[in-house]
């Protein structure tokens, strides 16, 4: 008697089959970066329990790179500024949040090439530069608006392409110098007065997602005409932590999401009501508290930053 094979949904199958793929290729987010005076810890809750399109990878320099090696080579070949750079490297770490539109598994490819593409122009920067520049978001820039391959991966090529980011830098001073692609604002609690503290607009200068209009500076630029015109040259902002226990939180909009009732003022809240914490359990305990309030819609991550 022969059998007759089991009924396959090709459709499931082959999404199941991506979601692992994807589950199992999403690096790590790394080594978090050992900065004296400085506590950080970050999460990321996928909005289907498996993978999304949020990512936060951290530059742990000293670890990621032989520093001494490089200030070395550096001397050597008289580039005074790049050793300066180099040194400097040790004092500080780098901290990426991004936020792919949406959060299927073809989203989590995407936030796996931006991962690879952004490791790949920092080691770039750091042999060029001895530093990570502004140039790196550039690239990436033009790279994701480009490219057919990560357009076609989103749901919606047209309407979901894009990517909002945040890449920073915090040194043992609670200096943070950021550059800001279309993603929400950081937000910095006061111990002392205990809430978020007002931030100048210049401080909080933003430009477009990644992917979205071409650099108006581009070599190719004019090959590339786009309906929503183009964006100025990435420049970098500079907040402060300046008291002890002050925290600065980076996010994606999946934690204030505009329909959701959970909001900034709750957060707030939440903030003050577990500052105490160490910088793991209070990213912990908000985004326990944020989905006890209000149900997820989407992706979301948080990064908790906390000045000692």
């Amino acid at each position: 008697m022969t059998m007759e094979p089991p009924e396959i949904n090709l459709d499931d199958e082959l999404r199941t089959g991506a979601r692992y793929l994807a589950q199992r290729l999403m690096p790590a987010p790394g080594a978090i970066p050992r900065i004296p005076g400085i506590d950080i810890y970050g999460m990321s809750v996928p909005f289907n329990g498996v993978v999304g399109g949020d990512l936060i990878t951290y530059m742990n320099f000293q670890d990621r790179y032989d520093l001494d090696a490089r200030i070395k080579r550096a001397h050597q070949q008289s580039l005074g500024s790049t050793v300066h750079n180099l040194q400097r490297q040790k004092r500080k770490g780098g901290i990426l949040v991004a936020d792919v539109a949406g959060h299927d598994f073809t989203d989590a490819a995407r936030a796996l090439l931006l991962h690879q593409a952004f490791q790949t122009a920092a080691l770039y920067e750091m042999d060029l530069n001895g530093e990570i520049t502004v140039r790196l978001f550039e690239q990436l820039n033009t790279r994701f608006l480009k490219s057919m391959t990560l357009r076609n991966l989103a749901a919606d090529p047209d309407a979901s392409s894009f990517i909002t980011l945040i890449y920073g830098e915090i040194i043992h001073t609670g200096r943070f110098r950021f550059v800001s692609a279309g993603h929400p604002p950081p937000l910095v609690f006061s111990r002392e007065f205990d809430r978020f503290v007002d931030i100048s607009p210049d401080r909080l200068i933003s430009y477009p997602p990644i992917g979205l209009q071409p650099g108006e500076d581009q070599a190719d630029a004019d090959r590339y005409q786009h309906s929503l015109g183009y964006k100025k040259r990435y420049t970098h902002n500079d907040l402060n932590l300046m008291g002890q226990g002050d925290v600065l939180l980076l996010y994606t909009d999946g934690l204030l999401d505009p329909i959701s009732t959970y909001s900034q003022g709750q957060f707030e809240r939440d903030v003050s009501r577990f500052k105490d914490g160490t910088a793991k359990e209070l990213c912990g305990s908000i985004l326990r508290e944020r989905n006890a309030v209000a149900e997820q819609t989407d992706d979301i991550s948080l990064v908790v930053i906390k000045y000692h």
